[in-house]
Formats: C-alpha cells, sequence, structure tokens
C-alpha cells in the first residue's frame, strides 16, 4: 500500500475539494481538474480513494510524531524539549490554541470526512458488485470508527457526522454526548466485524482493516465503556483465533514491534503504513503534507523519542517511575534464552536505554551500544575520546528506545527533521492479552484466567513470572511502588486476588509492555487515576531531591551529592529533574483529562 499512496493521495483529495466549492461566476469547466462528476467511475477510483481515506491515519497529530503530547501528559514521559509546545503538555498548560489540541480535532475529522466520502460514492455507485462495495464500506466505517473512538477519548463529546456533509447548517452542528458517539462507533464496528477478512491476501493490502482489527477495537470500545463482559467476549474472539487457529501470536523478538524490519509481523493487528521513501521537504518539516491535504509517508516520532546528540529533541524521555519500574521492577528471568548476554530483560532492552549493572559489571563498560556509540564516553586504545550519543547528564538517566533506528544508524536523519518509515503498531496480540485479563478481573473476578493471559505477556518479555513470586514470595510484589524513593529493601508483597491482580495490570504489566505506545494517558483518565498518580510522582520526586541533592552555600546553588551520582537503580548525575513540579500545582480533573474543543472550531460553529 506505501507504494501507491504518493499518486493516489494527490489525486482523491483534489476530488474532495472539489466535493464542496462552487463559484457561481465560473461557467466553463476546466477539462485538467478533477471533480465528483469525473471521479468515482471506475473501480481504480475507489481504490484511489479509499487510500487517500487511510492516507488521513498517517497525519503527524493522528500516528506521526505529534502523538507523543498524550505521552508526555502521563506518568510515562518527562521532557528536556525548550519547545513551548512541549512543554504546554508535560506542565498541563495547554490551552484550547494549542497546536496539538487544534490539529489532532482538524485531523481525525478529515479522516471522518474521507471515510464518509467513500461510503457516500460507494453506496451511490454501480460500478461495483454487492460484495465489493460490502469490503470497501467496511473499510470505511473501521476508519471512521477509529478517528471517532480517538476523538471522543481525546475530547470527551464530538461533533457526530454520520453521513458526508455538504452544506454548512449540516456542517455546523452541535456537540453530541459521548454516549451517542460509543453507539455509533459500535454500530460501525459490528458492520466492519461482519464484512473485512481475517487476513489480506495480497501483500500490497498490507495495512488495510481486517477482522481482527475491528474485533480488537470494539472489545476496546466496550472496555473504556465499562461493559466488562461484552468486552471480554470480544477480545477472546481475537484471541481464539490466534491462539487456537494461528491468526496472530506474540513474536519471540519483542524489539520487531517497533521496527522497519519487524513490520507486519504475526503479532500485529492494526498498524499504520510510513516509508522511508519520504519527500525532503524543507527544514523543521515533520511531515509531508502541507496543510494536511495529504498524510505524511514518513513519520517524525523518532526525532521526539531520540537523545540530542543522536538527531533528536529529547522531547519525551522516561520519567524516573518508569526508569525504577525497567531495572528493578522487570526483573530479567535468567533461564530464558531471549536474556542470553543482556543485563537487563528483552523487554527493558528494547523500550528504553538505562545505565544498569549487575554482578559489579556496569553495562557503560561492556560493548553495549546507542547509534554506534557507547552509553558513556569512553577513551579508545589510542587515547582518543569516543563521545557517547545517550547524553546521559543533567539528570537525564534513560532514553526511549521504540520507534527509533538506535540499533542500526548513527543517528536519526536531522536533515529530514528526524523523520523514518517506521509503521506505527496501534493494536498488537499483547495489548489484547492485557486488556482480555483487565476485563476478566473486572467482570467475575476470574484471577486464574487473567493470570493465564499476563504470564504469557511476560514469557515473551523474558522476566520472571508471577506464579514465581507467587510460590516463592508468597503473594505478587508491588512492584511499582518505588523502593529508591521510600527507602525499601524489597517491594511490600500482596496475596493474589482479583484486586492485586487487576492493579499489577495497572500499574506493572500495561506501563512495561506498552510504553511510549499512545495507551497510557487514556487507560488513568479512563481508570480515574490522574489526580493519585500526580500526587504520588510529585511526593517520590520530592523525596529524590531530598535523597539526592544538597545546597553548596559558597556557590549558592544545589548540587548532586557526590557519593550518590551514578548510583544504583537512577544512575543520575547533576540533578534530578522536576518533572512533577508544575503538574501537581496545574492538573484539574475537569480541566484535563478531555482536551477542550478547539478555538477555531467554537469560533466557526456558533453551536459548540
Amino acid at each position: 500500500m506505501k507504494s501507491l499512496l504518493r499518486y493516489t493521495i494527490a489525486l482523491c483529495f483534489s476530488a474532495l475539494l472539489f466535493t464542496s466549492c462552487e463559484d457561481e461566476l465560473l461557467d466553463q469547466s476546466n477539462p485538467n481538474a478533477i471533480t465528483t462528476d469525473t471521479f468515482w467511475q471506475t473501480k481504480a477510483d475507489f481504490e484511489k480513494a479509499q487510500n487517500a481515506m487511510y492516507s488521513a491515519l498517517q497525519f503527524h497529530n493522528v500516528s506521526g510524531g505529534g502523538i507523543v503530547m498524550n505521552m508526555m501528559r502521563s506518568d510515562l514521559a518527562g521532557s528536556e524539549s525548550w519547545y513551548a509546545i512541549h512543554s504546554a503538555f508535560s506542565n498541563m498548560q495547554w490551552t484550547n490554541a494549542h497546536d496539538f489540541v487544534v490539529n489532532h480535532w482538524s485531523n481525525l475529522y478529515t479522516g471522518i470526512y474521507r471515510a464518509n466520502q467513500v461510503i457516500y460514492y460507494t453506496e451511490a455507485t454501480d460500478v461495483l458488485t454487492e460484495g465489493e462495495k460490502d469490503l470497501i464500506l467496511a473499510q470505511a466505517r473501521f476508519v471512521r470508527a477509529i478517528c471517532y473512538f480517538w476523538l471522543s477519548n481525546s475530547y470527551g463529546d464530538a461533533v457526530l457526522h454520520d453521513q458526508l456533509v455538504f452544506d454548512d447548517v449540516e456542517l455546523h452542528k452541535g456537540l453530541s454526548s459521548r454516549e451517542d458517539i460509543v453507539a455509533f462507533i459500535i454500530s460501525d464496528l459490528e458492520y466492519a466485524m461482519t464484512h473485512l477478512p481475517k487476513k489480506w491476501e495480497d501483500a500490497g493490502d498490507l495495512g488495510r482493516a481486517t477482522w481482527g482489527a475491528a474485533t480488537a477495537l470494539l472489545g476496546k470500545v466496550y472496555l473504556y465503556d465499562k461493559a466488562w463482559n461484552k468486552a471480554a467476549q470480544y477480545f477472546k474472539m481475537v484471541i481464539d483465533e490466534a491462539d487456537d487457529k494461528g491468526l496472530y501470536a506474540l513474536v519471540d523478538d519483542y524489539m520487531s514491534n517497533f521496527t522497519t524490519e519487524g513490520e507486519f509481523n504475526s503479532e500485529s493487528i492494526f498498524e499504520v503504513a510510513f516509508s522511508d521513501n519520504y519527500k525532503v521537504g524543507t527544514p523543521g518539516d515533520r511531515q509531508d503534507d502541507v496543510g494536511d491535504v495529504a498524510g505524511s509517508e514518513a513519520t517524525a516520532i523518532a526525532g521526539n523519542f531520540s537523545s540530542i546528540y543522536a538527531g533528536g529533541y529529547n522531547t519525551c524521555l522516561p520519567t524516573y517511575w518508569l526508569q525504577e519500574l525497567y531495572i528493578v521492577g522487570d526483573s530479567m528471568d535468567v533461564s530464558n534464552p531471549s536474556n542470553l548476554g543482556r543485563f537487563v530483560s528483552q523487554r527493558t532492552y528494547a523500550s528504553v536505554v538505562v545505565l544498569n549493572e549487575r554482578d559489579g559489571n556496569a553495562n557503560w563498560d561492556t560493548d553495549e551500544t546507542y547509534y554506534n556509540a557507547p552509553l558513556v564516553n569512553k577513551v579508545d586504545e589510542n587515547g582518543d575520546e569516543i563521545k557517547a550519543k545517550a547524553n546521559m547528564a543533567f539528570g537525564q538517566g534513560a532514553k526511549v528506545k521504540k520507534y527509533t533506528n538506535w540499533y542500526k544508524s548513527n543517528a536519526e536523519d536531522s536533515e529530514n527533521a528526524a523523520r523514518t518509515g517506521i509503521n506505527f503498531r496501534h493494536i498488537r496480540l499483547a495489548d489484547v492479552y492485557l486488556m482480555y485479563a483487565e476485563a476478566v478481573l473486572e467482570d467475575a473476578g476470574n484471577t486464574s484466567e487473567a493470570l493465564k493471559y499476563v504470564e504469557k505477556v511476560r514469557e515473551r518479555a523474558g522476566v520472571l513470572s508471577l506464579q514465581h513470586y507467587i510460590d516463592n514470595m508468597g503473594g505478587i510484589p508491588q512492584l511499582h511502588i518505588s523502593r529508591y524513593a521510600n527507602n525499601l529493601a524489597s517491594h511490600p508483597v500482596e496475596a493474589l486476588s482479583a484486586e492485586t491482580l487487576l492493579r499489577h495490570i495497572r500499574m506493572v504489566e500495561r506501563p512495561l509492555e506498552l510504553a511510549f505506545e499512545g495507551h497510557r494517558w487514556y487507560d488513568l483518565v479512563r481508570w480515574g487515576m490522574m489526580g493519585d498518580i500526580i500526587s504520588t510522582r510529585a511526593a517520590d520526586e520530592a523525596k529524590l531531591t531530598d535523597k539526592m541533592m544538597y545546597y553548596d552555600e559558597a556557590e549558592a546553588k544545589w548540587k548532586m551529592k557526590p557519593e550518590i551520582e551514578r548510583t544504583y537503580p537512577l544512575y543520575l548525575n547533576e540533578r534530578v529533574r522536576p518533572d512533577w513540579q508544575k503538574p501537581l500545582s496545574n492538573y484539574s480533573s475537569a480541566e484535563h483529562d478531555y482536551l477542550p474543543i478547539p478555538n477555531l472550531e467554537s469560533q466557526s460553529n456558533k453551536n459548540l
């Protein structure tokens, strides 16, 4: 599908523009223009229209670099960015005029408009068979559904356009309730489930919606709506196709979920395709399109994750809580073959770059690299300094590896705004396993069924099983509690129950397995936990600061205690980064759980 996009996007969107634009002063037609009278005439036209529809999912603020805004307002990411556009989200100070607030909305409605356009003309045409129509309509209704899913969970309420809009009266409708939006999404996904194939046979169709994508998303809709039993039913449908019929399977190599080489693997249920064959653009461009006319064929997310010395911007940095959770909580199972020769579990290794040690040996003294450079500055056999690119200084203890080229490049492509062609995976089997476990616990407290699927995720991650802890410690350790900040010799242990296993899924398994994949903020909001999370993280940060820093009277500034620099488990130097001071003072559930309606929308639509 990547190879078709460059031509078809521009062509189809030209048709889109001509749909609602008239000029009564013009009485002559441009024979070279594409209009709705000349388009939608052949099967090839409908194919191009579908590609243009899917391309809307590539937009910067849908599946591209812009979605790190949601990550920075969760408890997984801090920031060292000097751009106000980023600090507004990490500090919870955004407004209804913020770029992401405005463009996340507009990008998603572009996708909805294109889907409605495909639906309208598909239903009206006679050039397609009924079977062909069903297949196209199912894809369009899936795209429309996933866009409305993101809208409803980002903004709470939304304007419901259930058909193609032709005039301002229809365009400028008022908001529909979240309940109405959810019911509409469910209807679309039920149709999509019925008509989508379980697998596309042609390699050129990779990236299109499938039965599994629609079914998994439908389960997620019910999960977010707290309809636990229905959510479990739909997740189990996907799981049965995976475990019993081989439709999906966890990949052995966790890292392949976030690389170009691992695209469309057996674990992927729905991913958005990007390409390295991007247009050069102009310096600073984060995407190929201009004014969101066409979806970008490259993504700028790597620049937000990678170090400033590796072509990135230090935009999104793992919080100390997450860093400790990986180093201390994601305990490696040394008997698991996936961990052979590692200092950390394969899940930790593929997710973040951290300084760590085991058995008295520090991994920054080994051959481990990040963008083909050591983790800290070294001197080679000739006495020449080898510069590190991880930039573990000034309170930075970890960097994100997911969706970057850290393992094969010297740096991200800074000349082209660190854009890459790595596909973004929105739904994968490990997430379905964990959502299913959550649903069965919430529904009937079935700990044995839930534990079965949590253990599948942990085994592939290369970490100790929960059963290991239960057998050896009598319960589940509360790995989410910071031992370091709270001066604990070990984590408190709780007996296995539906409540404790659910807490583990929420506070340990989901953040470790799915970090920097775009789920955490939505999880915390739907659980009603964000306020408590901010308070806990801010309290731990204050304890860390008191433990690690002192005030130098002679120099009149705060410094890190020499005896504590570069020590387990955070290995910080110079300072403790203040991630939580401003969120603690600024956060309000009423103001921040959902984004405000963009100012441009409320100005142009008086019904909002």
